[in-house]
């Protein structure tokens, strides 16, 4: 496991938190990866679409896998003026302290968090795992307990 997908383990253990960490020796960067590598269903999967507003504060908008967020969607959740922008691999690291294809909702205290309604629909998902090899399996009821949240439509 790498420095990123420890740190998310680490946290699940550390809070008594009800999920799963999941670890594969084949890559799971994409949502088309994840469900040929996992053999779960696209449906249970989402995405951890991370960005950073204009005066650089994080956010993920996570949505279901086969939807895409919208950063017009997040700036009107937000209240901003401009658009937030998608972050770069080198600044998910940096703000987050995860890799791209891996980003996670989970231990990103650092991050304003906005979560689909149709995600919140579901009785559990999977979820980045902190890089491309691992995915955190955690049911929906656990992950409003375990995250500060705002439910809004970002999807396209």
């Amino acid at each position: 496991m790498s420095d990123s997908s420890n740190r998310i383990r680490r946290w699940i253990e550390d809070n008594n938190v009800n999920a799963e960490m999941l670890s594969f020796s084949e890559r799971v960067y994409t949502v088309e990866e994840a469900v040929t590598v996992s053999g779960y269903p696209v449906e249970r999967f989402t995405k951890s679409i991370v960005m950073l507003t204009s005066d650089e504060r994080l956010v993920i908008a996570l949505v279901p896998a086969n939807a895409r967020a919208s950063t017009d969607r997040v700036r009107k959740a937000l209240g901003l003026i401009d658009r937030p922008r998608i972050v770069t691999a080198e600044e998910s690291e940096r703000y987050l302290g995860q890799r791209l294809g891996g980003n996670s909702p989970l231990n990103a205290p650092n991050a304003t968090i906005l979560i689909d309604p149709k995600v919140l629909e579901r009785d559990w998902i999977l979820t980045g795992g902190g890089d491309d090899r691992n995915l955190v399996k955690i049911p929906v009821a656990e992950l409003k307990r375990v995250v500060a949240y705002t439910e809004a439509r970002v999807r396209k």
